[in-house]
C-alpha cells in the first residue's frame, strides 16, 4: 500500500539530495525509480464499491450473452424456415368451394389425382406428395389436439410441391397449368407470410442488438463513474505522486489495471451464466413434444462469439479507464 508517510519520506529523502544535483533530469530520474520500485502502489482493492462494481459487471455480461443469443437463436431459425421453404409450394384442394359448396371425398380424390399426374410431368416441377390424413391431422394436431377423433371429418387435400429455380412469367405459367387440372386449387407460396415472418425476425434481431447496445453503454457508464470514485477517494495520493513527478501513464496503469482484472472477474461470472442459461433454453426447446415451441439452436461457433463477451467488457473497461483517468490527471496542475 503507498501510504502518505512512504510519500512524505520519499519527497523528504530525494528533496534533501537536490544540493548534491545539479541537473533536473536525474532528479526527475530518482523519483522515476523510486516510483517504479513498486508497480502498483494506490490501495485501489481497499474500496468497499469493488463487490457492487463487480456484481454490476456481472448482470450486464449475464444479459448481453443473453440478448446476444436470442439475435442468434433468431437468425437460425430464420435461415431454417427459409430454406425449408424456399422454391416450394402448397397446393389445397378445399372440402368448401369459394361459392359454398361443399366436395364430396370423391371429388376430391379424382381432383387431387388429376393434379397429380400432371405436376409429375411438368418440366418445372423437381417434386409432388401428396399429404397423406395423418400427415394433415399432425399438422393440425397443435391446434385441436391430439385426442380429437377426425376420421368422419372432411379433409381437404393437400400437395406439398418443389419447383425449380424459375422465374415470375414460368411461375405464372404453372399457376396456369394447376387451374387448368383444377379450378378447385387453392394455391399457397408461403411468400407473403414467410415475408412477413423474416420482417418480423429482423426487427426482433434488431431489438436484441440495440439491448445490447444499451448494456454496453451501461456499463460503460457504470466503470466511468467508478474510476472517478476511486479518483476522488485518493485524490491527496494521485496529487502527491503526480507533483514527485510519476507521468500519467504510470498513474493511468493503476487505475486501469485494477478496473480491467475487476471487470474481467464479473464478466466471466455474468458470460457463464448467461451460457448455462441458454444452454438450458436450448435443451428444453429440443425436449419439448409440443409443436408450438420452436427449437432454440446455437451453434458451436456461436458459443465460441459469446464466450468472448469478457474480452470486449475488458477491452471496453481499459479504453475508459484509460481516457477516464487521462482527462481528470490533465485538470491537476
Amino acid at each position: 500500500m503507498f501510504s502518505k508517510r512512504k510519500l512524505f519520506k520519499i519527497i523528504n529523502h530525494y528533496t534533501s539530495q537536490l544540493n548534491n544535483r545539479c541537473s533536473g533530469n536525474k532528479i526527475y530520474d530518482l523519483f522515476s525509480n523510486a516510483i517504479n520500485s513498486k508497480q502498483y502502489d494506490l490501495p485501489l482493492d481497499d474500496n468497499q464499491d469493488n463487490k457492487f462494481l463487480l456484481i454490476l459487471i456481472a448482470l450486464m455480461s449475464f444479459l448481453a450473452v443473453l440478448s446476444l443469443s436470442g439475435a442468434i437463436a433468431l437468425n437460425s431459425t430464420t435461415n431454417k424456415w427459409s430454406s425449408g421453404l424456399e422454391n416450394k409450394i402448397t397446393i389445397e384442394i378445399s372440402v368448401e368451394t369459394k361459392d359454398g359448396h361443399i366436395l364430396s371425398k370423391d371429388t376430391i380424390l379424382k381432383e387431387t389425382k388429376n393434379l397429380y399426374d400432371t405436376l409429375s410431368s411438368h418440366p418445372l416441377i423437381k417434386s409432388v406428395n401428396i399429404l397423406s390424413n395423418e400427415e394433415i391431422q399432425d399438422l393440425i394436431s397443435p391446434w385441436v389436439g391430439n385426442d380429437l377423433d377426425l376420421t368422419n371429418i372432411p379433409l381437404p387435400s393437400l400437395i406439398s410441391v418443389e419447383i425449380k429455380n424459375i422465374g415470375e412469367n414460368e411461375f405464372n405459367n404453372l399457376k396456369k397449368d394447376i387451374k387448368k387440372a383444377s379450378k378447385h386449387a387453392n394455391i399457397e407460396t408461403h411468400e407473403q407470410w414467410l415475408s412477413d415472418l423474416i420482417e418480423f425476425t429482423k426487427t426482433l434481431k434488431i431489438l436484441s442488438l440495440l439491448v445490447t447496445l444499451i448494456i454496453i453503454s451501461i456499463t460503460t457508464i457504470a466503470i466511468t463513474s467508478a474510476v472517478k470514485t476511486r479518483l476522488a477517494i485518493h485524490n491527496e495520493e494521485v496529487t502527491l505522486l503526480h507533483y514527485m513527478g510519476a507521468t500519467d501513464n504510470y498513474i493511468i496503469r493503476q487505475f486501469q489495471r485494477h478496473t480491467v482484472i475487476l471487470a474481467l472477474k464479473g464478466a466471466i461470472i455474468g458470460t457463464v451464466l448467461g451460457i448455462i442459461v441458454t444452454l438450458s433454453l436450448t435443451f428444453i426447446s429440443r425436449s419439448s413434444e409440443s409443436d408450438l415451441i420452436p427449437v432454440i439452436y446455437i451453434g458451436f461457433y456461436a458459443i465460441i462469439m459469446l464466450c468472448l463477451v469478457p474480452v470486449i467488457i475488458a477491452i471496453i473497461t481499459a479504453l475508459t479507464s484509460y481516457i477516464t483517468v487521462l482527462r481528470s490527471l490533465a485538470k491537476m496542475p
